[in-house]
């Protein structure tokens, strides 16, 4: 019988590379558009077991009272500013996919942020400003 003379090669881990990988723009836009697209589908799922209460009379008159709560306000707000990032971070990936328009992407993204950001702020003024006239 023959010994095997070869050496089997060292596996070699590098545990540095995960920590030398830099988060760009680029994936920031793709984890934020997957976190926003999965949140929206967790309100259309809550809403649309809220809807059942439409049957009874007394049942939707109590949900409706419930959702004039503090945390509800809030999270129309959160819900605005993740519908307003969903809908420009698709358009601008229409505009790039779809168009072949390929400008400077890192512009694009910062530029529909500040879109997404103005409208936040002008759509969202409302519920922010009954919870302040709640606790204030």
């Amino acid at each position: 019988m023959a010994v095997d003379t070869l050496e089997r090669p060292k596996m070699q881990t590098d545990t540095g590379r995960f920590q030398k990988y830099k988060v760009r723009t680029g994936m920031f836009a793709w984890i934020l558009h997957r976190l926003t697209g999965l949140a929206l589908v967790a309100y259309l799922v809550i809403h649309v077991w809220g809807l059942r209460a439409l049957t009874d009379a007394e049942a939707f008159n109590h949900l409706i009272a419930k959702y004039h709560a503090p945390i509800f306000k809030v999270g129309e707000f959160l819900l605005l500013g993740a519908v307003a990032y969903h809908a420009l971070n698709g358009l601008r990936i229409v505009l790039i996919d779809f168009l072949g328009w390929s400008p400077n992407h890192r512009k694009l993204f910062w530029t529909l942020g500040f879109v997404a950001l103005v409208i936040l702020i002008v759509g969202g003024y409302p519920s922010i400003a009954s919870l302040v006239s709640y606790y204030g």
